[in-house]
Order: C-alpha cells, then structure tokens, then sequence
C-alpha cells in the first residue's frame, strides 16, 4: 500500500489514506480518480481525488449527493458483494459495491455508448449479464440491442492489462477509477440519482432514473436533427428552437455542451460543428 495525503475540498480536513501499490507502478492510466467516501478523510464529506501515477495529487471534485443511514448500514453489514452476486440487483448495491462516482460513470458510459470495463475477480459471465441488463434497462427500448457491454477483466495486474479501445471506461475491484474517456463532470447522472435515491422502493427509484435519461436523448435527436438541416447555426437560435420544438424551458450551457458530447460520440463531431458561437465571432474580428 502507498500512503498518498488528501485534503476535503469542502472542509480542508486532510488525513492521510492507504492506496494499493499496483496502481502507481504503471503508468498507462495518468490521472486516476479515488473515490473517497463520508468518513475516510473528514466525517461528513465525500469526493473524488485526482492523483497521478507518482502519487501525487492533482485536484479533487466534490460529490454533493448524501447517501443516509439505511445505505451505510447495508456497506457497514458488506451485503453488496453477495447481493450482486446471488441477489436482487439494486442501485443501492451497486453503489455499494462500485461506489457512487463508479455508477455515475457506468450510466454515463451506457448513456453514450462507452466501452466499459470492470476489474473485479469474483463475477462471472452470468453476473455480467445481469449487470448489463440492469444498466441497459435505463436506455430507451430503441437504443438496448445497440449497446455496448459492460466487461469484466479477471486480470489484476495492471501491465498486463490491454484493451483495445482509446476511449474505454475502467474501474477496479478498490472502486478506483482507472480511466475515464470524458472530460465532463457527471452534474447529469448525479443529479438523476439525488432524485432516485429520495424514493424508497427501489424499482420507482429506476422509474425516474429512465424518464430524465429518455428526456436528455430526445432532446439530443432533436439537436442532430436541427443540425442535419442546416449549414450553421448560433447557439442561442439553437437553444431557442429546442425550447419551441420540444416546448422546454430553455436548456443551460452545461445540457447543451452534454448534448453536444452525446452527438459527437453517438454521431459525428462534424453536426456540432455547425453550432457557432456569437460572441467569440465578434472577438475574432477585433
């Protein structure tokens, strides 16, 4: 284990943590992202750290979401590990077992059709298949048989490791993650599960996770859509004919730029290239 010190970005409580020697002695994933949970640095707090391969740190992103008693009583009592295994999938155990930035990640792969890849020894090729078909249950019925499939590697050492795919998702047994292919903060998928986790019964809790899913991807169609039917198109237009067609309240610059993500990975970078900016134009001509 390598001891590496982190620092609450909400508190500034620091403490150092212990982080499995593996991941530092390779150096194909630069900046890896560990999650850290309420009580492993500060008491109230969770967030991710960014540390590089040296162990260094270099920066952190807050998680805002809060996770409740019941949740931790399930971690504390380490049902999730063979609740995935032998039982009812839920989202609660899937938190528990890959952490809540873990899921953000994997539904955000599913959504745009990430490859995605899960270090984890214990599963099977049955276990995979039930993961997959909880994830692909929140697409949209159009979109499940074109889904890419969650993989599990059985292989632990990490420079051994070899996937073919540059934009591939990965995440370790330790809820480390390995590799993101995004850039973005997962504000979305945060957001859906802060609303889902406020609901009791857990299959009302997918209910909701699936309408805001099955809402951004019309929205995005729409986009390509506008997109293919024009030569070029301002920003504001564009965001003034989504509200009109799909009548919406108008959408922020962080939903466009994730609609813009979703078309350029989905389809082509070259539609979201036609949406044009007013006021960099204007400073162009200065």
């Amino acid at each position: 284990m390598k001891e590496v010190e982190l620092t609450c970005p909400t508190c500034q409580t620091f403490k150092k943590i212990r982080i499995p020697e593996t991941i530092f002695d390779q150096k194909k994933f630069g900046t890896i992202k560990i999650q850290v949970p309420p009580g492993a640095v500060c008491p109230d707090h969770q967030f991710i750290a960014f540390v590089d391969t040296k162990g260094i740190v270099r920066g952190y992103e807050r998680i805002d979401l809060l996770m409740g008693v019941s949740l931790e009583e399930e971690a504390e009592n380490n049902k999730s590990s063979e609740e995935l295994i032998h039982g009812d999938i839920t989202l609660k155990v899937l938190i528990n077992s890959y952490g809540l930035y873990g899921v953000f990640s994997l539904i955000h792969a599913k959504i745009f059709n990430y490859p995605s890849y899960i270090i984890k020894k214990s599963e099977t090729g049955e276990d995979q298949k039930r993961i997959n078909s909880f994830f692909n249950n929140l697409l949209p019925d159009q979109y499940k048989a074109t889904a890419i499939l969650i993989k599990f590697l059985h292989e632990t050492d990490y420079d051994k490791i070899k996937i073919k795919e540059k934009n591939a998702f990965l995440i370790d047994s330790e809820k480390n993650i390995l590799q993101t292919p995004w850039v973005e903060k997962l504000k979305f998928e945060e957001d859906m599960l802060k609303k889902a986790l406020d609901i009791i019964d857990n299959k009302e809790q997918l209910i909701i996770i699936k309408q805001d899913i099955a809402k951004f991807i019309t929205e995005a169609e729409k986009t390509k859509l506008i997109l293919e039917g024009v030569k070029e198109i301002y920003k504001e237009d564009l965001i003034d004919l989504l509200s009109s067609d799909l009548k919406i309240s108008k959408i922020n610059k962080y939903r466009l730029n994730l609609i813009k993500d979703y078309i350029n990975q989905r389809y082509s970078p070259k539609l979201t290239q036609k949406i044009k900016n007013k006021v960099q134009e204007f400073l162009n001509l200065l």
